[in-house]
């Protein structure tokens, strides 16, 4: 250990610019010895044989990073990988998989279609009120369905394509809008059972209280029938008292079906018709849309008290569910006739012709029309040609035989006055042929019906 002094530091040491800067006097030390410099004794410890690795010359591989002479990007190794396999190996697979994908997905959306465009035809046509083609809509989505169904998961409870599965809700909410929920109920038990879906629990659970109150109203209804003599046809005040201790032992039942049980008993065992519609009066005001329960009885009664009116008004919403239907069309001609309408009657019926075959019933509406008119030689002829013995009514043979007496035509009127007679007398037309009363005495008043 060398003396300590103060020595100053060469100028070469120094900024060149600058002068130098003498240093601090340091304070002598002891004779003490020094504490050892830590940092040279640690690399006094570095063994001396060890040396720095040489720098490594030359460029690396740009694929697996081996050293390369200068100016090569890739090792042979590499190279001769590349060229054999242009495409690495995992990019095959994944270029694979990339089109299989792309073809599922086309083939999916392609399937995809063929069931959801029969259902947006259905949805559509229950929106314009045609609930007769929707329902071959949603058939059509709904084989379609199944058929790819049993062809790709054959014989499981597994559905890869259920939108035509749900094409079934929507053709039993429909069935509910025409026919009610007692026969969208019994579809629902048929197709689902307990398990109906949370769209149908609402009109399941009607079905079954309506259900409850029919099967007692017709055990009641069946005792008190028993009690009767031949040719009896009941009391209506004990009738609409078996009516009304049925609903209050079944407080489910809806309010509507009752209101409707108490119009109907009345309607069949009541000669009061005002007494009747006034019932019907308050079941159309409390269930508007229920005209699958009482549109038929309901233009009955209101033609026997003469409201041509509000029997039409249930016509009119009869063909906003179905233009279609042969039996709304002919009800609705048949109002706009009593009412004197034929104009938009005979439009109804051509419109009808572009939807639907004409029924016999509609052909003989329009030949009364046509009678009305004194086109007597015409009406004759629609109505012989629409009469088919496993068809026809009485009524329609009826108006036969009067169109064939106005038209002189006595072969044919004694034709089927003879096969009318031989299933009961119509008093109305022995009337017409004695000339106590005309045609229009018939069809334009008391309901427009022979009778």
């Amino acid at each position: 250990m060398s003396e300590n002094t103060n020595v100053p530091e060469s100028p070469d040491t120094l900024n060149p610019n600058t002068e130098a800067v003498p240093q601090a006097p340091q304070m002598p030390t002891t004779d003490a010895p020094e504490e050892p410099d830590i940092l040279i004794q640690d690399l006094e410890n570095i063994p001396q044989t060890a040396s720095p690795e040489p720098e490594e010359t030359g460029s690396r591989c740009a694929r697996c990073n081996a050293g390369i002479p200068d100016g090569e990007e890739f090792c042979d190794a590499c190279m001769q990988t590349m060229q054999a396999y242009p495409i690495a190996p995992g990019a095959w697979i994944g270029a694979v998989l990339g089109v299989l994908f792309g073809l599922f997905g086309l083939f999916v959306l392609c399937v995809s279609t063929l069931i959801a465009n029969p259902v947006v035809k259905g949805d559509k046509a229950v929106e314009e009120g045609d609930l007769r083609s929707c329902y071959a809509y949603y058939e059509e989505s709904y084989n379609t369905a199944q058929r790819l169904n049993d062809l790709i998961v054959p014989n499981s409870d597994l559905s890869f394509f259920n939108n035509g599965s749900r094409t079934l809700e929507k053709q039993i909410i429909a069935l509910r809008k025409l026919n009610g929920p007692y026969q969208a109920g019994k579809a629902i038990e048929q197709f689902y059972g307990e398990k109906a879906p949370k769209l149908l629990r609402g009109t399941y659970d009607e079905y079954k209280n309506i259900s409850a109150f029919v099967e007692e109203m017709q055990t009641q209804y069946y005792a008190y029938k028993n009690t009767l003599k031949p040719g009896e046809t009941g009391d209506c005040e004990k009738m609409l008292d078996i009516v009304e201790k049925t609903a209050a032992k079944l407080p489910k039942t809806p309010e509507y079906l009752v209101q409707y049980y108490r119009f109907s008993v009345c309607f069949s065992a009541s000669n009061d018709p005002a007494r009747t519609c006034k019932l019907l009066d308050k079941l159309v005001e409390m269930e508007p849309d229920a005209l699958w329960m009482y549109a038929s009885e309901g233009i009955r009664a209101y033609n026997q008290n003469e409201e041509y009116e509000k029997a039409l008004a249930i016509c009119n919403r009869l063909m906003q569910l179905d233009a279609s239907d042969p039996a709304t069309v002919a009800y609705t001609m048949a109002e706009l006739r009593l009412l004197q309408n034929y104009y938009d009657a005979i439009e109804i019926y051509e419109r009808a012709l572009k939807l639907t075959e004409a029924s016999s019933e509609m052909q003989r509406q329009r030949a009364i029309i046509m009678m009305l008119q004194g086109d007597y030689e015409k009406a004759q002829e629609m109505l012989v040609e629409s009469y088919s013995p496993s068809t026809a009514t009485l009524e329609h043979v009826a108006t036969i035989a009067l169109c064939a007496f106005a038209n002189g035509d006595m072969d044919v009127y004694t034709e089927y006055k003879t096969m009318l007679d031989s299933y009961v007398p119509y008093e109305q037309v022995d009337l017409f042929a004695a000339g106590e009363c005309t045609l229009e005495d018939i069809f334009l008043s008391g309901g427009g019906e022979v009778k």
